[in-house]
């Protein structure tokens, strides 16, 4: 495949998204910056934050597996990346691991997430560039479909839970969830992937050559990357409520499952954003959703923030430090 990459799309490629010190340096101040910026936002009074730091420590168990669930966490996401990437060229999991972080790294600033696509695709040949992206978008959809179809599960068990006015304003996000869930698994399993309408981005145009963008993968392969996106989604499900339990947010786990996914939900299928409007996404449904069964606002918001934290931002910074094998 023959792509046509303009001057600008080169110096991308060979500057921006590589390795340097000065540019780790740089975005490492940024973000710190940002972070702390974002950390004010907050408001935590100093009672709130020591009667969380006494709570967590009487929950410390709880808090320590959440965190150790982010190594399966990312385990799930590079194994995807892994399989799918090696369709088009030889990637040692240690390869696919770099370019997944730094796919989050370069994606934390960029609007709607575009720096992932382009992190993750700039080691490959420049012929190839583009099926990565391409591929990318799949995984993206893999993901999206299971936020679906848990967001789907929330809604019913959020309509079953509820009045009866308020189950009649669900009826029509669980009749749409219902056949989102239908079509989108004949999407994932079925559909020979057509890029075309990629063509209209300013920034991925270059890497594009739209009549020849169509991805062939076998069934055998798009089921295994759609169970590691299931495996991926439950292991974001445990950690919410293992992070919110161990900083004493005491709400049924009902409620815990409702509100966590309705907030993926939410942040998956409409969050054009980047990772710092994804917090503050995050934040705004948290605090709205499990506020209707009187949970402390000031808690949740710590709650929030520290998956985020530790699910976005810690391997952001490991990233930084991992450097491919020469």
């Amino acid at each position: 495949m023959k792509l046509i990459l303009n001057n600008k799309s080169e110096k991308l490629s060979n500057t921006f998204f590589r390795n340097t010190k000065f540019l780790k340096f740089v975005f490492l101040v940024c973000i710190m910056i940002l972070l702390l910026l974002k950390i004010k936002t907050l408001h935590i009074t100093s009672a709130l934050f020591f009667e969380t730091l006494i709570t967590l420590r009487g929950n410390l168990a709880y808090f320590l597996a959440a965190i150790a669930l982010l190594f399966l966490n990312y385990f799930f996401e590079i194994s995807k990346w892994n399989l799918l990437s090696t369709q088009i060229e030889a990637r040692s999991f240690r390869d696919s691991t770099i370019e997944v972080l730094r796919g989050l790294r370069v994606g934390l600033l960029t609007p709607f997430m575009i720096g992932d696509f382009l992190g993750r695709s700039i080691d490959f040949k420049k012929e190839h560039r583009a099926e990565a992206m391409a591929l990318n978008m799949f995984n993206s959809a893999c993901q999206t479909y299971t936020a679906i179809v848990f967001g789907g599960m929330a809604f019913l068990f959020w309509w079953n839970l509820s009045t009866d006015s308020l189950k009649n304003l669900l009826i029509f996000p669980n009749i749409l969830l219902i056949i989102s869930t239908f079509l989108g698994l004949f999407f994932v399993l079925k559909i020979k992937f057509s890029w075309h309408f990629l063509a209209k981005g300013k920034i991925i145009r270059p890497y594009l050559e739209a009549s020849k963008m169509d991805i062939n993968l076998s069934n055998v392969l798009r089921m295994k990357v759609l169970m590691l996106s299931f495996g991926r989604t439950l292991v974001y499900n445990l950690q919410f409520w293992l992070f919110y339990i161990s900083l004493g947010v005491d709400l049924p786990k009902v409620i815990i499952f409702i509100g966590v996914n309705l907030m993926l939900l939410v942040k998956t299928v409409g969050g054009g954003l980047n990772v710092f409007g994804d917090l503050t996404l995050r934040e705004f449904i948290s605090v709205h959703f499990f506020g209707i069964y009187h949970a402390n606002g000031g808690l949740i918001l710590i709650a929030t923030f520290v998956v985020w934290l530790m699910n976005i931002f810690l391997p952001v910074i490991i990233g930084l430090f991992l450097k491919p094998k020469i």
